[in-house]
């Protein structure tokens, strides 16, 4: 296989190297001196770097692995690695020998601002390419991820998802994703994988706070939820509130679909704002609530006497178990006031069918 002479062949030498890169491992990274000349209004100039880059592929391609079908029932394995200009993936799998071998490389160079995101940012975005191309792996199977830093954490511990990362927070969750810190994991697999991904020298870490929640593992601080339910003759609806340990205030309010008494309203409120908490991967919560009645059912206080409210009861002690840490404790209405607002607007403007409304909240002063 000649160097390429010039622009074309430089292309259609990509082209052809596109076409097998799930073969190559790391394909992004060694071809990184090429795309120098792919730029527009650079003159071709074939120097030591892109010589050195092509014999790079020469020679893998000269000895490269086999790649393995993946064995129905057994886990797979998927190491990812982010560089400053580039991201890399590795499906493997235990064969019948209980040796790893590659399904599936997957590698792509950063583009615009990508460059910038920090190095868990690049993580996190190596796992939504991996599972965008690997979505019917994905799908059938259970998926150890294998990587420096945990990108899930870090995505799912954010208090507001806006953007880039709220995207990738739902993509990750239609998955069963189980993550496992690289320096655990012992394999010819992983050796490779590494050797191929090496981290330059020069390349810093960032020491930014959300690098440092995923790399060590800390109490959590507690969050605050207030929830309350409100029920009138043509409507119900509840209002939950959270408040993160940042004082990031975030207000939910839903209509009932169906009529219901206050203390049924009360407890819908307290098991949506339970299992929005659960979703959201919190540990530790604060729980307040207006309803002397279901905070005491709760705390067992109170016997639960009527038969429509056991099976919220149950529910909600069944959620309480879920997290960490938590505490229930009532509060005045006047202490309240958001997520009571919450509930009294969503039961005002029941909704006759599924569907949401916005309504924007301003502040404003009319008399000069």
């Amino acid at each position: 296989m000649p160097e390429p002479r010039d622009l074309r062949e430089l292309k259609s030498l990509q082209g052809r190297l596109a076409f097998i890169r799930r073969f190559i491992s790391n394909l992004a990274g060694r071809c990184q001196p090429f795309s120098r000349l792919m730029k527009k209004d650079v003159p071709f100039f074939w120097d030591e770097a892109c010589h050195n880059a092509f014999e790079s592929v020469k020679k893998y391609l000269s000895s490269s692995p086999l790649l393995g079908a993946p064995i129905p029932g057994k886990q797979l394995k998927l190491y990812i690695a982010a560089q400053e200009r580039s991201i890399r993936g590795l499906l493997a799998q235990e064969n019948e020998s209980h040796k790893e071998q590659a399904l599936y490389y997957l590698s792509r160079t950063l583009i615009g601002p990508e460059l910038n995101y920090t190095p868990i940012e690049k993580m996190c975005l190596a796992l939504v390419f991996a599972i965008q191309k690997l979505r019917h792996y994905m799908q059938a199977f259970t998926v150890h991820l294998i990587a420096r830093a945990d990108p899930v954490r870090y995505v799912m511990s954010k208090p507001v998802l806006t953007g880039r990362l709220a995207k990738w927070a739902l993509l990750l969750n239609q998955y069963e994703i189980i993550y496992t810190p690289a320096k655990a994991v012992k394999g010819q697999a992983v050796a490779d994988f590494l050797a191929d991904h090496p981290i330059p020298a020069d390349w810093e870490i960032s020491d930014d706070l959300p690098d440092e929640q995923v790399f060590f593992a800390d109490v959590s601080p507690a969050w605050m939820m207030f929830f309350d339910g409100s029920a009138r003759k043509y409507g119900a609806g509840v209002g939950v509130v959270f408040v993160s340990p940042e004082r990031h205030v975030l207000p939910y309010s839903f209509s009932l679909s169906e009529l219901c008494s206050n203390n049924v309203a009360e407890y819908q409120a307290l098991v949506m704002g339970l299992q929005m908490a659960v979703e959201m991967k919190i540990s530790s919560l604060e729980v307040y609530g207006d309803s002397m009645l279901v905070i005491n059912q709760l705390l067992t206080h109170f016997e639960v006497r009527k038969d429509d409210l056991i099976p919220y009861h149950q529910l909600a002690m069944q959620l309480l178990e879920s997290f960490d840490f938590v505490t229930l404790e009532h509060m005045p209405r006047k202490d309240n006031q958001m997520a009571d607002a919450l509930a009294n607007l969503a039961a005002t403007l029941a909704l006759i069918k599924e569907e949401a409304i916005n309504f924007p909240v301003c502040q404003c002063w009319v008399v000069p």
